[in-house]
């Protein structure tokens, strides 16, 4: 009888340090998962900015990408990434038949998040009102403009675009898109394409 007492309290021990285990064990996955999440949903909208950035570069008749001063929905303008798109993207949402030649511009909205402000080139009151916005990531909260300086080799890393002299504003290299959410926080860059070639990441 002592016997089946002693094993039915070890039986009893071993199951209460399995549950711990198990316990224990499903906390750090679950932790670990939502870095993944995260990991993967930048990957994804930075892949997508890469898509777009693509194809606003290749092509005879792709016009490239800028920076220039754009209209904002709270009146005055701000300097964003500006490109076209003859066939716009599949996020956005027209009210009605979708048109072609799409301006596109690219910034982190006053609240967080990436936008991507939207145009057609054939709407007829385009110079009146501002454009759409879509919003595709709340998880961005900022965009770093990065400038390769030829006269000294390094890179110059800014928080807005740098503007000439003649008060135009130059096209980046780089661009650090900056992503957080609670605790977790990451990086990814993604280079600007040159006219003819494709955007590249890291």
């Amino acid at each position: 009888m002592l016997e089946v007492l002693l094993a039915l309290a070890l039986l009893g021990s071993l199951l209460v340090a399995l549950n711990v285990f198990v316990f224990s064990m499903a906390e750090a996955w679950g932790k670990g998962r939502n870095e993944r999440l995260f990991a993967q949903h930048a990957r994804a909208v930075t892949t997508h900015i890469e898509e777009l950035l693509e194809a606003a570069s290749i092509g005879a008749t792709a016009d490239g990408l800028a920076v220039r001063e754009v209209k904002q929905d709270s009146g005055g303008n701000e300097p964003k990434l500006v490109f076209t798109l003859p066939e716009g993207s599949r996020l956005l949402a027209w009210p009605e038949a979708p048109l072609p030649d799409v301006e596109l511009s690219l910034c982190v909205g006053q609240r967080g998040g990436l936008e991507l402000g939207w145009q057609s080139r054939l709407e007829v009151n385009r110079d009146q009102e501002a454009p759409r916005v879509t919003v595709i990531s709340p998880f961005v909260v900022s965009l770093g403009w990065e400038y390769y300086d030829t006269s000294f080799k390094r890179w110059e890393l800014l928080e807005e675009p740098k503007r000439e002299s003649d008060g135009t504003y130059s096209l980046p290299q780089r661009l650090r898109v900056r992503f957080a959410h609670g605790k977790l926080s990451l990086e990814r860059t993604v280079q600007i394409p040159v006219h003819g070639e494709g955007a590249t990441r890291s």
